[in-house]
């Protein structure tokens, strides 16, 4: 292979990388679609320790920040164990997760809207929990978003975040894209210093997905 079509190949190679690190940041188009639809096979673990630990006393609010397609959270809405929030950076996936969850949209047991972590479209105080899975790579400032969600929270409110560990995420070529890794000590240090007490961290699977629960001290 000579010099140009290498570079050529080169090209092709880190173009389609970024196209996939972007469609994971904000899935669009058909692209949304097929990154969520795998998101949502490979986070089963993510979701059921999401599910574990999630508190929602009756009638308590709960916000899923950056709900993708609305496959948790409509897992969520099916329990009817209190009032779910979402809110999600994609147009496109707002209205993915409207139509996959129609019934409980229409029967106000799901709320979706736009909205993101460094900005979340809601008064002080309003939720009992809130949880992420694997949007925090994607947050431009960690302190903010955090931030944020001590701010919605109710004192005492349960926050879970569920990611994958940067040692992991290391080996993917499409993460070296818009991707803000981090290893738990990390995240953990910044839910301290943003006013949250850590409860417990779960390995869902070692050295490569976590969850950590912490709460709104």
């Amino acid at each position: 292979m000579d010099g140009k079509l290498l570079r050529i190949v080169r090209s092709i190679k880190m173009n389609f990388a970024k196209y996939i690190a972007e469609q994971f940041a904000k899935p669009t188009g058909n692209g949304g679609v097929l990154s969520t639809f795998f998101m949502n096979r490979l986070n089963q673990k993510q979701y059921k320790c999401v599910m574990n630990n999630i508190c929602c006393p009756q009638n308590g609010k709960v916000l899923d920040i950056g709900f993708g397609n609305g496959y948790l959270i409509g897992r969520f809405a099916r329990q009817n164990i209190g009032d779910f929030y979402g809110i999600e950076i994609s147009g496109d996936m707002l209205k993915a997760g409207v139509k996959r969850n129609n019934k409980f949209v229409n029967q106000g047991k799901l709320h979706l809207s736009k909205g993101t972590a460094l900005d979340i479209p809601f008064e002080n105080s309003f939720f009992d929990s809130v949880y992420t899975v694997n949007t925090v790579y994607f947050w431009s400032d960690l302190d903010k978003g955090l931030s944020e969600v001590s701010r919605v929270l109710k004192r005492n409110g349960i926050f879970i975040n569920a990611f994958y560990s940067k040692q992991w995420l290391d080996k993917i070529k499409y993460t070296q894209y818009g991707f803000n890794k981090y290893i738990k000590e990390e995240l953990e240090n910044a839910l301290i210093h943003n006013g949250f007490k850590i409860y417990k961290t779960v390995e869902i699977k070692e050295n490569m997905s976590y969850c950590i629960i912490s709460q709104k001290a």
